[in-house]
């Protein structure tokens, strides 16, 4: 499945305190409809070429909500005349802060078959929220209402928790209240990735993420049939004890020669990232198809790194399979180069070994790995 992230706007009207967004110099630009369009034309001409894939469409920012329901209308409308025959294999979903959400969005979400919803969300004052100085409590009230909104239409939604130097206070508190706000436990706990100086009080180091995982690891694990969408606990269980591979993009190492983010203007790249930094430039929507864009002669740089990074920095690592060097442009934005393993290898290797294998007794061990990576489970698809 090819993942279109499309970021429709890079407008926001939250104001959070680790977001690059509101330090950008360019915020405020929104797809013209014109591109829009095209991306629609470009989403028809690929899956009619390539029959057995689809696509992932993924509305995002910015905050995607802020365009209106006017503008997710025209979308409808624009995939309605270009892709009468392959919409089925078009699959909406978003990411958003919900606090634009209101019933407004309900119908042309139904008619968009956008029944998934992604957010994020973070109890601690003065990290999320509205305007100058942060209004956390606005905030809070409108994403509770529109949680409990798409609850009476069942529009399932998940949520990121971004874990902070504040989060490390009361690690279990945080899991309690996350896991009363999201009953079967569709919760994410990511790492802040802070790149500046100004932020650094909230920055964290691998070592002390591992120790926060650490402290809620054995909780969840007694509740896990009670939560069972804890990540990333869901994937390491998935992956480890039930040998079912179940990887975010950070840790696949498939992320290749299947993601395309879109920019407001139609620019390319591989992911929205690469766009902030202005790297791998793919060309513009208007110019270019999604395969062309898809085979880029640049994401051979992603390849040649899984090829090499066996024999390097991750030569006899036992967790390649569960890591693959982590996200290349964590590589990036350390060295300058994509040639290196992630700093948030060693936080993955720290929970496995000190937390999650003494506490399930499964010992993990990465699958020899052979030939192209291309062809491989452990590597990017063909």
């Amino acid at each position: 499945m090819a993942t279109v992230i499309l970021k429709a706007t890079e407008k926001c009207n939250s104001n959070c305190y680790y977001c690059d967004v509101t330090f950008k110099d360019h915020t405020g630009t929104s797809m013209p409809l014109e591109v829009l369009e095209q991306v629609f034309r470009r989403a028809n001409e690929y899956l009619e070429e390539c029959p057995d894939e689809r696509i992932e469409l993924l509305w995002h920012g910015g905050e995607p909500l802020l365009l209106g329901p006017s503008y997710f209308q025209s979308a409808l409308e624009f995939q309605d005349t270009y892709c009468p025959d392959t919409s089925h294999r078009i699959d909406h979903t978003i990411q958003t802060n919900l606090t634009c959400f209101d019933e407004s969005f309900l119908e042309v979400f139904a008619k968009l078959g956008l029944n998934s919803v992604g957010t994020s969300y973070d109890p601690i004052p003065g990290l999320r929220g509205l305007g100058h100085p942060i209004d956390s409590d606005t905030y809070n009230r409108r994403f509770m209402r529109a949680t409990a909104l798409l609850e009476r239409h069942d529009i399932g939604w998940g949520l990121i928790y971004v874990v902070t130097r504040r989060s490390l206070e009361n690690p279990l508190d945080l899991f309690f209240f996350l896991t009363n706000l999201r009953p079967d436990g569709a919760i994410n706990f990511n790492p802040v990735l802070i790149y500046d100086e100004q932020r650094r009080d909230v920055a964290i180091s691998p070592e002390e993420y591992v120790e926060f995982l650490g402290t809620i690891f054995p909780v969840w694990w007694k509740s896990r049939h009670r939560f069972p969408g804890v990540e990333p606990f869901r994937s390491y269980v998935n992956t480890i004890i039930n040998g079912q591979l179940h990887l975010g993009c950070v840790d696949s190492g498939r992320c290749t020669y299947v993601h395309i983010n879109i920019a407001p203007n139609g620019d390319t790249s591989q992911c929205g990232r690469s766009s902030d930094w202005g790297l791998l430039p793919y060309g513009n929507i208007c110019d270019r198809s999604f395969a062309e864009i898809l085979q880029d002669s640049q994401r051979h740089l992603f390849t040649e790194r899984l090829l090499m990074l066996p024999d390097t920095e991750c030569k006899g690592c036992r967790f390649w399979g569960l890591c693959h060097g982590g996200c290349p442009l964590d590589s990036w934005s350390q060295h300058g180069s994509f040639d290196h393993k992630s700093e948030w290898c060693d936080a993955k290797r720290g929970f496995l070994e000190r937390h999650f294998e003494p506490l399930t007794g499964v010992r993990y061990e990465s699958p020899a790995q052979t030939g192209d990576p291309s062809e491989s489970i452990d590597g990017v698809p063909a």
